[in-house]
């Protein structure tokens, strides 16, 4: 599990993105490297795909609560109060708990762009040096081959081993453009019901500049949502298709990487983002139809388990190689971010800042909602050991050296615990809800309970078992049906981000635990200006298109 990986030269080169204020200059200075540096690189492709995915942990900032996507996942678990911040000693993450979307928008826009702009770089020198998109122009894919009646022989002296390696790269960097640029659509976006979208739709609602690999050496206007959330729809969907053609013998090196079940999760999570945007269209049906059908995709490749009950609490979820994690990060020496870190920021059984008092707990009142039967209850601690604890997860992240003592002398330092990004579960929430809005609760209840089914407390719980067989009843009803799917959102996947998009995607208010220090016992509403991520007041200087104009 702790290899140690050292990036290559290309790869170093591609980490080495600008910072938010200049990703639009033409040749940042230590920053993203150049076209003509490219081209004189050895093994072009592996070294900029390498690069592309240490970005995915990494962010430019000193600050330990900026650690790239574990990060913007906790931040959005804290503004949607599922994570409550219970103290403020170091201040790391108060501005998330006070839920102020202005101190992050600057760090997720410049986290993203300049990934996008060596993605972009990538692709470019893709196309300028490799000849395998002009053989597919020509030509056309192996399964149109195939079906004209070739032989593999003859496909084979159309595409060489050469031109299958360079497709699966091709994949790999269209599928992150797409992962981003659909986290773009979704953070710049309004709540549908805000009054900053109105009645607005996803084509006339400008959201952010949208840079290809043609046009990104100059400043470019605002796109609507709807044509941001379609390029990440065709980059998703076109990196699908050259997994599925090219990918038959593909096995990545790594979780890290993207592969065809990666992408097919991500364009789901899209979809389904997307699809609220379109309630009363006839576009609803078919975006939610299309996020069935990508994490049936997933399910039904058979290659991930759903976590057992046995295992509920053993794991830790700090093992990237167990069964049911999709995609992850495999912690090494190397890639440790210490006490910048998920496991830094969370767990009270590593040297953080969980420990040391300022714990990131669950909402009371989430932890209020758990019933008898559910055994993911023991994943939070109920304080009895020492009360400054209670309800830390520490049922469900725990170090993997250390997963029991918080002893000064016991605590890990090490911080090589892996981090989660994508699991199985999540799909099958993915099922249950699009089947849900599509008016198929029966199947809905089979996907949701083909989780729940194995978060029941077995041991000696009676009460529980009884109080199962009435939530069982209760999933033939629309509404009570509904409330199970979001229930199972904010605590089955706790922690893992997906608490804001859930918050935004139902629209509904919610009450704050009495246990948050910034507003508890209050209700929120998503619709709230104060869940709106404004385009930040830097680019207006860099972008002349934004400049001296009313911001949306």
């Amino acid at each position: 599990m702790k290899k140690n990986i050292i990036l290559t030269l290309a790869a170093t080169a591609f980490v080495l993105t600008a910072c938010e204020q200049d990703f639009l200059e033409r040749y940042p200075e230590g920053g993203t490297i150049r076209q003509d540096q490219y081209e004189k690189l050895d093994n072009q492709m592996e070294g900029s795909v390498r690069g592309m995915y240490s970005r995915i942990y990494t962010m430019g900032g000193s600050s330990h609560d900026e650690f790239g996507k574990r990060s913007i996942d906790l931040w959005g678990d804290i503004l949607a109060s599922d994570i409550a911040v219970t103290g403020k000693t170091y201040g790391w993450l108060y501005t998330d708990e006070q839920m102020l979307t202005t101190n992050r928008t600057g760090t997720i826009w410049g986290h993203y762009y300049s990934q996008i702009h060596n993605i972009n770089s990538t692709i470019n020198a893709f196309k300028n040096s490799n000849n395998f998109l002009s053989v597919l122009e020509e030509k056309g894919w192996p399964s149109e081959m195939t079906a004209a009646g070739m032989k593999k022989a003859q496909i084979d002296s159309v595409y060489n081993k050469a031109a299958y390696s360079n497709a699966l790269y091709y994949a790999q960097v269209l599928g992150m453009r797409g992962y981003i640029y659909s986290q773009l659509a979704k953070f710049y976006t309004p709540v549908r019901e805000s009054e900053r979208f109105l009645a607005d739709s996803l084509g006339n609602f400008d959201c952010i500049p949208l840079y290809l690999e043609d046009n990104m050496d100059t400043a470019q206007p605002l796109s609507t949502s709807a044509v941001v959330y379609n390029q990440a729809f065709s980059d998703l969907e076109m990196s699908i298709k050259l997994f599925e053609e090219f990918g038959a013998n593909y096995t990545r090196s790594s979780k890290l990487e993207l592969d065809r079940e990666v992408v097919c999760g991500i364009l789901a999570l899209a979809y389904l983002n997307e699809c609220v945007y379109r309630v009363g269209t006839p576009l609803y049906s078919d975006h939610v139809d299309k996020a069935l059908a990508n994490a049936e995709k997933v399910i039904n490749s058979n290659k991930y388990q759903i976590l057992k009950e046995d295992r509920l609490l053993t794991t830790g979820f700090n093992d990237v190689t167990d069964p049911g994690w999709i995609w992850g990060q495999d912690v090494t020496i190397e890639t440790s971010g210490g006490l910048k870190s998920w496991f830094g920021q969370v767990d009270i059984h590593s040297y953080s800042y969980a420990w040391a008092g300022d714990t990131k707990v669950i909402d009371g009142e989430l932890r209020e909602k758990m019933q008898d039967w559910d055994k993911r209850s023991k994943w939070f601690n109920d304080g009895k050991a020492n009360s400054i604890y209670m309800g830390c997860p520490d049922g469900k992240f725990f170090s993997a050296q250390n997963p029991h003592s918080t002893d000064a002398d016991d605590i890990d330092r090490d911080w090589l615990s892996d981090d989660v990004f994508m699991r199985i579960e999540s799909m099958y929430l993915i099922a249950a809800e699009a089947n849900w809005r599509l008016g198929k609760y029966t199947q809905a209840a089979s996907y949701l309970t083909t989780i729940t089914d194995q978060r029941l407390d077995t041991a000696n719980n009676a009460i529980g078992k009884l109080a199962y067989i009435n939530f069982l009843a209760g999933l033939t009803s629309e509404n009570t049906l509904k409330e199970a799917i979001v229930y199972n959102w904010r605590i089955e996947m706790w922690g893992e981000g997906y608490g804001l998009d859930t918050f935004r995607r139902f629209g509904e208010s919610r009450k704050r635990g009495r246990n948050h220090i910034s507003a508890p016992g209050n209700e929120i509403k998503p619709k709230e200006t104060y869940y709106n991520f404004t385009i930040p007041s830097s680019e207006s200087t860099y972008n002349p298109y934004l400049r001296d104009t009313k911001k949306n």
